[in-house]
């Protein structure tokens, strides 16, 4: 499927299909896993016609560049981010996934059945494998959200990749003046659907369908595993680092409203899965906790100093809500608990403090 962008190819409305929204993946279109980073200012090349008219003109034209000597130029500066304006945005991308990726991994567990995300070397996130008969029980949920379906078929289908322009909506952006806005919130995205990935791996949980054939999913089903859910933890990543930002930029008037709006976007992005049939509940909280982990690691790689205090779920047999992962009583209940030990922050990244510095200075609302 096509991907679409907006200015700059960074786009309100990010890229379709493919994993959890890391790109098209399943269509070919990117192996790279850089999203709808992918090909975003590459200049490709030119039709056959225009490259020939070019070298021809280039021979016309060379006598007159005098005795063809350079020009003095001073050398960029060595590793320095006064560079990055110059690239492309997908070069971009992938500085932001190398720099994030480089400090983070996951650890198994074979007999406790776990896998333990690390940012930096300091477990930060641990999830547990559900059993098959926790997955049974979840498939009478699943069942019931099937009713939803008619309601929501368009959000479900518009969100099948990063649902951009949602955030968008809820935040009062558009691309003409909130374009490194936009592009902070793509490579949020991207690295939460990574992360999403490395834990889905080794947890290696069948989703719904295929463990009731009452559930007939409304879309596609993606080949790799439900538990974490992927699209959870993308929207609560996002939620967490774009409720930060329009905090720093200490411009909107309504900043509660739109932090209440944001909790209940990224609920509602997560609940269409289940409504589509492709994940539990349980995919959805453990989803959300990772996410919410997740913006905070990015926080940090930002500059923004920001405590993570290690978790670990050990999922229950609950439907998903917002208010309920949010309230520490009713998320222990769930299985989501606050892991003994020290708060970390991860260590900054360049690339990751210009984008945040860059979004900080596109204020809106002021």
């Amino acid at each position: 499927m096509a991907q679409m962008g907006g200015v700059g190819g960074v786009g309100g409305v990010g890229g379709v299909g493919g994993v959890g929204g890391v790109g098209g993946v399943g269509a070919g279109t990117n192996v790279t896993g850089l999203g709808s980073f992918l090909g975003q200012q590459d200049p490709g090349g030119y039709d056959a016609t225009t490259t020939y008219g070019l070298q021809t003109t280039a021979e016309a034209l060379r006598h007159l560049a005098i005795d063809g000597t350079a020009p003095s130029v001073a050398q960029l500066p060595f590793d320095k981010t006064e560079t990055m304006p110059g690239m492309a945005i997908w070069v971009r991308g992938s500085l932001y996934l190398s720099s994030f990726l480089s400090g983070v991994a996951v650890t198994t567990d074979d007999i406790a059945k776990t896998v333990t995300l690390k940012a930096d070397g300091v477990p930060v996130f641990t999830a547990k494998r559900p059993d098959m008969a926790l997955l049974r029980e979840q498939c009478e949920l699943v069942s019931d959200y099937a009713s939803l379906r008619a309601d929501r078929s368009a959000e479900v289908i518009s969100q099948l990749g990063f649902p951009t322009a949602y955030f968008a909506m809820v935040l009062g952006l558009n691309t003409s003046q909130a374009s490194k806005t936009f592009e902070l919130i793509t490579a949020t995205q991207v690295m939460a659907a990574h992360v999403a990935m490395m834990l889905k791996h080794p947890l290696a949980v069948r989703r719904p369908d295929q463990m009731d054939p009452r559930l007939m999913p409304m879309i596609p089903v993606p080949g790799h595993g439900s538990f974490p859910s992927a699209h959870a933890t993308e929207a609560y990543a996002v939620m967490t680092v774009m409720k930060a930002l329009t905090k720093d930029w200490g411009t909107l008037s309504d900043q509660n409203q739109r932090e209440a709006v944001l909790h209940g976007l990224a609920e509602r992005i997560t609940v269409n899965r289940t409504v589509a049939g492709v994940h539990y509940p349980i995919d959805s909280w453990c989803g959300a906790a990772l996410g919410q982990i997740v913006g905070q690691i990015i926080l940090n790689r930002c500059g923004v100093g920001t405590d993570i205090a290690p978790q670990r779920y050990v999922p229950a047999s609950r439907d998903f809500f917002d208010d309920d992962l949010q309230d520490t009583s009713i998320a222990l209940a769930a299985g989501l608990t606050r892991v003994a030990g020290p708060a970390t922050r991860p260590a900054k990244a360049n690339a990751f403090d210009w984008i945040w510095q860059e979004a900080l200075a596109e204020k809106q609302g002021s």
